[in-house]
């Protein structure tokens, strides 16, 4: 396959790509007879994107959700706010059966429980997740088909003080997954070539639910052509690769000494730990963690994470840069959820919220990624938010951690495996998975919302044309 006439560091240049692999980049090439050929028509020529942190299969199940955090027809902030709005869009919902909404928030209409969903929806079974991801809540017709209360010693399921379960289900999406078996087949075709179209060619599902059954899954879907990007896999104990992933709840803290077992375990195989921070505590409690494991090989890179660091302030960082942990954040919940930050937090905490520029100058490494369904997929969306940092109301949020567009583009630039660190690069004997804008960089970094992308390659061949060649 031949490029015609890109942008690529600059200059106008030709690049070929053979059996995967960038096989020449020249002023001009000419094209081998048969060969399929590209007008780029001074498109930049980027490395494709990767997703650092993301959830594959509950993004592709969108499709078939309730969107329960944004109105049909949205106000100034995008943002449902009464009970009687959320209750029109669950009994409009179509189809039979389960009924599944997503993105719920307090804010809209309280703390929701199995007998104010009843009050909702009553005629069918409904299961409601929180926008943090930790909780689902069920009505009562989901409650008896799921048979709670011969489960309810169970811990995640929430009782009343008369024994009953409230419907609420904290951190049990396995058990969850589990008990609702088979449904209809997500087609993950239909989002894999979405993500195509935003010129993203590999992802790290960060699921801490998976498992060696979910990446037996992962490489069959792959295989067969229905996941066109690279899948990496991050996930629980029983794996023998890729990151551990560790959940950790302010409010429901392990032990130290479980956790430091965990990580040794993890070590042995030599496994990466990726620590799912939100809160202060929550980071503190991690670097306490790994600290306490500091006395493992120290040659050995295991490239630590943190996920989010929604969180940090600034007595943290030399402990980030002592550990060389990469920090995965989302600034994009900035203008998503922005007013209920500036409504919940203080001045001081919105301040040192999903920090970028300030982490760089610390000399810590900082990747980008949507947290897709919890976030919007869409990375230029990603990459505009971290150097605006402006709510949808269009208030900026701390603002000395604005970056510049190339540093944006760069947190989705890095190795899958150095999240934030040596941004990769079109040259001959690289990858050919790579990302093609309809127009310059120069054209297009002043507003990164509105990026278009002509072609994104995996592997040298093309997956996403935005018009046909």
């Amino acid at each position: 396959m031949l490029i015609k006439n890109v942008i690529l560091d600059g200059a106008k240049k030709d690049v070929r790509c053979t059996h995967a692999f960038v096989s020449e980049v020249a002023n001009e090439l000419l094209a081998h007879e048969g060969e399929r050929v590209i007008q780029a028509n001074g498109g930049e020529l980027l490395p494709g994107l990767h997703d650092h942190h993301m959830h594959f299969f509950a993004t592709a199940a969108l499709q078939r959700s309730v969107d329960c955090g944004v109105s049909s027809a949205p106000t100034a902030t995008g943002q449902l706010h009464n009970a009687e709005s959320l209750s029109h869009m669950l009994a409009n919902s179509s189809g039979e059966g389960w009924l599944r909404g997503v993105n719920y928030h307090e804010s809209i209409a309280g703390d929701l429980d199995r007998w104010q969903l009843d009050a909702l929806v009553s005629d069918r079974p409904v299961r409601i997740q929180h926008r943090s991801g930790k909780l689902w809540t069920l009505n009562s017709l989901a409650v008896e088909a799921l048979d709670l209360t011969a489960h309810k010693e169970l811990a995640g399921i929430e009782l009343d003080d008369r024994g009953i379960p409230t419907g609420r289900l904290f951190r049990l999406d396995a058990w969850l997954r589990e008990k609702w078996g088979q449904q209809d087949p997500l087609d993950v075709s239909v989002f894999s070539r979405q993500m195509a179209s935003f010129g993203i060619t590999g992802f790290t599902d960060t699921s801490v639910t998976n498992t060696a059954a979910t990446v037996r899954q992962f490489r069959q879907l792959c295989d067969e052509g229905e996941i066109l990007q690279h899948a990496y896999l991050m996930g629980d104990d029983s794996l023998d690769f890729g990151h551990l992933k560790i959940l950790l709840d302010e409010d429901n803290l392990p032990p130290l000494n479980e956790l430091e077992a965990r990580i040794r375990r993890a070590r042995e195989k030599e496994r990466g730990i990726a620590f799912h921070c939100v809160t202060h505590i929550e980071l503190l409690f991690a670097i306490a963690a790994l600290n306490s494991c500091a006395d493992l090989d120290p040659q050995i890179q295991f490239a630590d994470r943190i996920e989010h660091g929604a969180m940090i302030f600034d007595d943290v960082l030399p402990m980030l840069r002592a550990l060389n942990l990469s920090v995965i954040t989302q600034p994009r919940f900035l203008y998503e959820r922005g007013p209920q930050y500036q409504q919940n937090l203080t001045e001081h905490e919105l301040a040192h919220l999903y920090r970028h520029r300030t982490l760089l100058d610390a000399g810590i490494k900082v990747g980008l990624s949507s947290d897709s369904p919890y976030g919007p997929l869409n990375p230029w969306q990603v990459m505009q938010s971290s150097v605006a940092r402006r709510t949808a109301g269009g208030v900026v949020v701390g603002a000395r951690d604005c970056v510049s567009p190339e540093q944006a583009l760069a947190g989705y630039l890095s190795s899958v495996n150095a999240p934030g660190g040596v941004v990769r690069r079109i040259a001959v004997g690289e990858p050919a998975d790579m990302c093609l804008l309809t127009r310059p960089w120069s054209d297009v970094k002043n507003d990164l919302s509105a990026v278009l992308v002509s072609h994104t390659v995996v592997a040298g061949e093309v997956i996403y044309s935005r018009i046909e060649d």
